[in-house]
This record gives C-alpha cells, structure tokens and sequence, in this order.
C-alpha cells in the first residue's frame, strides 16, 4: 500500500497565444513514473520547448532548445528525470515523462512553446 505517497500534477499545456491552453490534473505514487501530456501543432521542426513547475527556484524542469535538451538551466531536483519523447515531437507531442516521482514533485507544471517563424526580408 502507498499510503501518504500519492501526489497530484496539474499540467498546463499552451502552444502559444493563438492556440487554448488546457489542464489536466495527473494522480501518481512516489517513486513511478508520470506523463504530462501536452499536443499541439507545429509551425517548424525545430521548437523551443519549456516545462516549468509553479513555486519552484529555478522553475525550470525541462528545455529543449535548438534540437537538444539544456541541462544548464534545469532545476537539480529534475536531473535525469525528465525528458520528452524526442521521436514523436514531429507529431506534435511535446509530453513532459518525470520518472522517479518524490512527493516534491507535486504541484503544477506549465509548457510554454516557442516557434521561431521564418522572416521575410523584402
């Protein structure tokens, strides 16, 4: 039994101004492994990935950034956590995988996704 182990994630999914948002809330146990989904559609193959955790300092628990993960920026209690599932990205699916739940973990995660278009130069 798990008692006094589950926690809750509230995902926050937006590709951007022009596309809703939507939340999801995520019940997990300490110590599995939890997914926070999040589809949208791309304008490029190259986006500017963010998912950030609410109250946390930094808030950073995943980047991805010209085609690969930034582990600079990454809040510590995230390191070799989290990670997106890179070959199906091209499909829209910008889902956050958090492995090795802890209670810490609980609270609300937001994807912010930023597409570089292409500038038109006259």
């Amino acid at each position: 039994m798990h008692a006094g182990l589950f926690l809750l994630l509230l995902a926050l999914c937006s590709g951007g101004a022009s596309e809703n948002s939507a939340s999801l809330k995520i019940q997990a146990f300490a110590g599995e492994t939890a997914v926070l989904p999040c589809s949208i559609s791309l304008q490029n193959d190259n986006p500017t990935v963010e998912w950030s955790k609410e109250g946390l300092k930094p808030d950073t628990a995943f980047l991805y950034r010209d085609g690969c993960e930034t582990y600079e920026i990454k809040n510590p209690a995230f390191r070799f956590r989290t990670n997106l599932f890179l070959e199906e990205m091209k499909n829209g699916n910008i889902s956050l995988r958090i492995s090795n739940l802890q209670l810490s973990d609980a609270g609300t995660y937001i994807c912010t996704l930023v597409q570089r278009m292409p500038l038109e130069v006259r």
